[in-house]
């Protein structure tokens, strides 16, 4: 597809090691005309909930008559998707059109920067994927962002922009601790160093609390405190749950949401006091936009349910079966899936499961273990993935039973042979190639 072209385009022109920090970004940022000093932007950080999060306030303001521009990774069903526009993916002419005017400015900016013996700027492909988002979403002229980074925080390309309206921090687990740190307090402060104002979050522990409300930024090899008014949201009580969403109380006013889990409650309930606290500022919102756009939200491969045939899969369900996807890869994930298995499928499902080598294997499966009848392993067509025959041996070691397949759609059709029920997790490249475009 075309799309895909345009992805090959990117990694061809960027570097192939990841390289974090701001400065190169910034500085591409400004020799494009700094499109991000022209937009609205909320930014989002978390280890956990950033997509669902970012869902629900694509939704409400869009409802609200906003044009909103949405910027997430990794995509799964197609490259597009890390752009929306209102909801919906940016077009293949419209990712080509700024493909070209980011390439053109590049190159540019580095024959300028040649002719005075500076080295060129080499940006990574998440940077190049960065600095098409803001090029989109202000020549497109969007009223309003929302931004998610796509590792931490603090050197993430997405921080390089200047101003923001609103930082949100979803719920912060232990993820990416080759990068980002061994402890939680660790992890916490490289995403709180999004934080410049104003800011919302859940009630986390006190560990993680404390390095949200002391943001610092590194500023000639010192730490410089942050400015930091942080809202924690309140607690959402359930009224009730079915595979076809749920309802629930928040502050005293009632909400439906599509989505599925009690870890969803509380995205939910981040995504309505964000929405508050942007209703304060420069984009109002009714508590009607908040409502219709909270029960209109959906959020691809975490915790989808699908039941009979789907015409938009390439996947068959045989009659009276039900196919779930989760894109949990993380202990934090894995737990907010358990929750979501024991409450709507108590006797246990069968997994379709492949997992990425650099991620935590025995954390998932042990958390994943106590709800599954049994797995299928796969390897993933990642060059990270994990062996399916190392996978299927920390599965039996939890206990469960386990066959191999050599591809998620085999192990789908020999799962259904197993169960009525079946789960595929662990990773999110799993899903490449599942739903017609």
């Amino acid at each position: 597809m075309f799309s895909d072209d345009i992805q090959q385009r990117i990694r061809q022109l960027s570097r192939a090691e990841v390289d974090l920090g701001l400065e190169r970004t910034r500085e591409l940022l400004d020799a494009l005309d700094a499109p991000d000093d022209r937009l609205n932007c909320i930014h989002i950080a978390g280890t956990n909930g950033k997509g669902s999060v970012s869902a629900y306030l694509t939704s409400i303001l869009t409802e609200a008559g906003y044009k909103v521009g949405t910027y997430n990774s990794p995509s799964v069903g197609r490259y597009n998707e890390r752009w929306l526009i209102s909801g919906k993916p940016a077009s293949d002419h419209l990712l080509d059109l700024y493909f070209r005017f980011v390439e053109e400015g590049i190159e540019a900016e580095n024959k300028m920067r040649e002719s005075f013996s500076l080295a060129p700027l080499h940006p990574t492909a998440f940077e190049l994927e960065t600095l098409i988002a803001f090029s989109m979403f202000a020549w497109e002229e969007c009223d309003v962002c929302v931004i998610e980074t796509g590792l931490g925080g603090r050197y993430d390309a997405t921080n390089a922009m200047r101003e923001k309206l609103l930082a949100v921090i979803t719920p912060i687990g232990l993820d990416h601790t080759d990068v980002l740190g061994n402890t939680l307090s660790e992890i916490a402060a490289e995403k709180a160093a999004i934080i410049d104002g104003d800011a919302v979050t859940c009630p986390q522990s006190e560990e993680i609390m404390r390095e949200l409300r002391r943001p610092y930024r590194y500023e000639d090899g010192e730490k410089n405190l942050m400015p930091c008014r942080l809202k924690v949201c309140g607690e959402a009580k359930l009224i009730s749950s079915d595979l076809l969403g749920q309802r629930f109380e928040y502050e005293g006013e009632e909400y439906e949401i599509r989505m599925l889990g009690e870890h969803q409650l509380t995205n939910a309930s981040i995504a309505i006091c964000a929405a508050e606290e942007l209703a304060k500022r420069r984009l109002p919102l009714t508590r009607e936009d908040i409502k219709r756009g909270l029960e209109k939200a959906v959020w691809h491969w975490r915790f989808e349910v699908f039941q009979n045939a789907q015409p938009d899969l390439y996947v068959d369900i045989p009659e009276g079966k039900t196919l779930v996807f989760d894109g949990a890869h993380n202990p934090h994930g894995a737990d907010a899936l358990a929750t979501c298995l024991k409450r709507y499928f108590p006797n246990g499902v069968w997994a379709v499961m492949g997992m990425l080598k650099d991620k935590d294997v025995e954390g998932v499966v042990q958390r994943l273990a106590p709800c599954l009848l049994g797995a299928t392993a796969i390897t993933p067509n990642s060059p990270r993935a994990l062996d399916k025959k190392q996978l299927a041996d920390v599965l039996e070691a939890h206990g469960v039973k386990c066959e191999l397949a050599n591809d998620v759609k085999e192990g789908i059709n020999r799962a259904f042979v197993r169960s009525d029920r079946v789960l595929v997790a662990g990773s999110l490249t799993l899903f490449e190639g599942l739903r017609r475009k």
